[in-house]
């Protein structure tokens, strides 16, 4: 079947089976500029049309711009993009997003580095809060997934073709058997796309994506997965249905049939928490996009939850917020991002790395879930000052002012040597089985760190006179033992008041009161 057919099948299907499990309301109010593509037969050439936000149906792209982008929107050439914008005259990718808008039927396209006046602070900073709109009320989503860049287009690109092998029949005969072709997880940056930052938003928060990848063509909705190969499609009532990122995420109420040990994949907090371990791992150009770029995502779960935001975490659950791990391959960004006890005052380790690794919430998704938890923190105050007037987008500075149980890490009474976890070294834990005692601490008492920072691990396994330990939450993990996570901080010298700044987590064991003697009720002020 023809690839635009195809598209079409699957569109009509959504539209005419998935009931409400999938957005079908198609008229919305539009972008303020949308590409008008013109007419099916391309009798006129495409222009930038400025809408007044009239009501209207849209298809957006979702793409790598690449290294050599040249071709955007700016105060220079703004108004010859209004007359026209030949077609001779796009990028590849942008040629291909104009003629399947026109295939599947639609007039208005968006493209974000057309869209959008680049170079423009001022429109940037009022189209990026718009965005999650864009992107949840567009009609379809186009994914140009196997384009590295806007130079390499998506549509005339050559397929990657499973390796085949021939075997001989009695008969002579000679019949190629070729292996399954499998579909894109997206989840594992196993497309062009798939690697970027900006593009996990664009995926998620769309209702309907249609994906051309270097192998085949796949589409997702909010229900159902198809992909061209027929061999990976699957069905909303299937065991393996949350695996699907995408599955009812602008859709909640529809959670229709799911077993009780699968609704906690649904909740929006979970949800949150596991974007962001994908979304830490993803590669982006301009570091203080960091929190402008999961903003979209973020406006949702804040739609579905009523939760406060802050820099990353969400002021409801900050005890749950604050207990991120980034194993020692966080880095320092060039420009502050967020306040130390966001994970987005980190970036990840260059691509290629040994370290390279995500920001992780284990504790709270799943894996290793125990029964009960305790909060030993309060919090008292915080604050946040954006920079460009929206709460989710970038910040100049923050605090957060919060209550509990503090110890310096030195004055510890635990006999045996604390344990460093990172990716460049060993790694235990105290929250493992007895089916995997090789990963358990040498001791109970034993004290397991996790640095943020590898160099800052380095420096500190030398001395952790200057590390205090702050409580945040007790787990009773089984009849023997009960595990408190702890913030590793360490006092802002140039400061005016007693601050702290965060530089890791740790385990820390309630053994013979290890946990409770000792430790001082303090309020403490991290910036």
């Amino acid at each position: 079947m023809e690839c635009f057919e195809l598209a079409r099948k699957w569109r009509d299907t959504c539209q005419e089976e998935h009931g409400n499990s999938c957005l079908q309301e198609m008229r919305h109010s539009l972008p303020t500029r949308v590409i008008d593509v013109g007419p099916a037969d391309g009798s006129r050439e495409p222009y930038l049309r400025i809408t007044n936000h009239e009501e209207g149906e849209w298809v957006a792209l979702s793409h790598c711009w690449g290294r050599n982008s040249q071709f955007v929107t700016d105060s220079s050439n703004i108004l010859n993009r209004q007359r026209s914008i030949l077609m001779e005259d796009m990028p590849p990718t942008f040629l291909d997003a104009v003629i399947v808008t026109r295939k599947l039927g639609y007039r208005y396209l968006w493209i974000d580095s057309l869209c959008i006046i680049q170079k423009d602070h001022e429109d940037w900073a009022a189209e990026s809060i718009r965005m999650r709109d864009y992107y949840k009320h567009s009609s379809i989503t186009i994914s140009a997934d196997s384009a590295s860049g806007d130079e390499t287009g998506f549509l005339k690109q050559p397929r990657d073709i499973p390796e085949s092998f021939e075997i001989m029949l009695k008969t002579d005969d000679e019949i190629g058997i070729r292996k399954p072709t499998q579909c894109p997880t997206f989840r594992y940056r196993d497309t062009c796309v798939s690697k970027r930052a900006w593009t996990l938003q664009e995926f998620i928060l769309a209702p309907r994506s249609l994906l051309y990848t270097s192998s085949q063509l796949v589409w997702e909705c909010q229900s159902r997965k198809y992909c061209e190969s027929d061999d990976n499609s699957q069905d909303s009532d299937e065991n393996e249905l949350y695996y699907g990122t995408k599955r009812f995420f602008i859709t909640p109420s529809t959670k229709w049939g799911q077993p009780p040990e699968l609704q906690k994949y649904f909740e929006p907090s979970f949800r949150w928490y596991c974007l962001v371990n994908d979304y830490f791992f993803r590669d982006i150009t301009y570091e203080t996009d960091i929190l402008p770029a999961i903003s979209g995502l973020a406006r949702e779960i804040q739609l579905q939850t009523g939760h406060t935001y802050a820099a990353g975490i969400w002021i409801e659950e900050i005890c749950k917020g604050l207990l991120w791990q980034a194993y020692g391959g966080g880095r320092m960004p060039e420009a502050y991002r967020a306040p130390s006890w966001s994970w987005a005052s980190l970036k990840s380790s260059p691509e290629g790395c040994a370290s390279r690794n995500y920001i992780d919430f284990y504790l709270h998704l799943g894996f290793l879930r125990p029964e009960v938890e305790e909060r030993r923190a309060s919090l008292i105050s915080y604050e946040l000052i954006p920079k460009d007037s929206d709460p989710f987008g970038c910040v100049s500075s923050g605090y957060i002012s919060i209550r509990g149980r503090t110890l310096l890490a030195s004055n510890w009474k635990g006999k045996a040597e604390p344990c460093f976890n990172s990716y460049e070294g060993s790694f235990i834990s105290h929250y493992f089985t007895d089916s995997m005692s090789e990963l358990m601490p040498k001791s109970l008492d034993q004290l397991v760190y996790y640095f943020d920072i590898l160099e800052e691990e380095i420096s500190f396994k030398n001395s952790l006179q200057n590390v205090t330990m702050f409580q945040i939450s007790s787990w009773i993990w089984n009849e023997d033992i009960v595990i408190t996570m702890a913030l590793l901080l360490v006092q802002v010298t140039d400061h005016p008041k007693k601050t702290y700044r965060r530089v890791g987590i740790a385990e820390v064991p309630n053994v013979d009161g290890l946990a409770e003697e000792g430790w001082d009720i303090q309020e403490v002020c991290i910036i």
